[in-house]
């Protein structure tokens, strides 16, 4: 039988069972070159983290909040690819590769995440066993979860799509500007629109002062 469990879930569950270190844990030890150039950043929600084509320069770790992965495609429109989570790299495969960012990272609540310039980071890489180990094990967990569960880009509809990020976020609301909603779904304001009204109509969304939230079924 297919795991239906959210995501977020999974992911959560697969990191209090790894024991994933604290970024104070993981610090302590660093040298002190990374210790010293770490900085800590608010992210407030539907701000852009990462923009996909800008180079990249800092490698950031996740502290609090939840993100969305998006990439535009060669038609232009926005591919929803997965979420991100407390305790995560962001940046660090374009680091390691020495490219240009390929996603767009969006902040789908208030965040803070840790940043560090890209070379400390490549730095800290080569030093460090334990972080070799951390990103080796993300990289696996993140595999098998994917292999359980179906990413937005494979969701047939707009609908779905929508409905799916809700069950990600916790609290299963999303606060975003309708315009970027739009962007993120791949899809027009006015379709978005739509799409909005229609789930309201049926009974699976509410909809109060811009605030989209998911109806769990009884």
């Amino acid at each position: 039988m297919q795991n239906t469990t959210p995501f977020r879930e999974l992911w959560l569950k697969f990191s209090e069972e790894e024991l994933l270190p604290e970024a104070d844990s993981l610090l302590r030890d660093a040298p002190d070159v990374v210790r010293t150039s770490v900085t800590t950043l608010h992210i407030y929600n539907g701000q852009n983290l990462i923009c996909q084509g800008y180079p990249a320069q800092a490698v950031y770790i996740i502290l609090d909040g939840e993100f969305i992965v998006n990439k535009q495609a060669e038609n232009g429109k926005q591919v929803g690819l997965t979420f991100c989570y407390r305790g995560e790299f962001l940046g660090e495969m374009e680091a390691i590769c020495r490219q240009a960012y390929r996603y767009d990272v969006i902040a789908l609540s208030d965040c803070r995440v840790l940043r560090m310039p890209a070379a400390t980071f490549l730095s800290w890489l080569s030093q460090d066993h334990r972080l070799s180990l951390l990103l080796n094990r993300q990289l696996a967990k993140r595999c098998l979860i994917n292999g359980e569960q179906r990413l937005m880009n494979v969701v047939d509809s707009i609908e779905n799509n929508l409905l799916y990020m809700l069950t990600q976020i916790s609290g299963h609301q999303i606060h975003l500007p309708r315009d970027m909603l739009a962007s993120i779904l791949g899809t027009s304001r006015r379709h978005t629109d739509k799409v909005l009204l229609r789930l309201k109509t049926q009974g699976k969304i509410t909809l109060s002062e811009g605030v989209i939230g998911l109806v769990k079924p009884d």
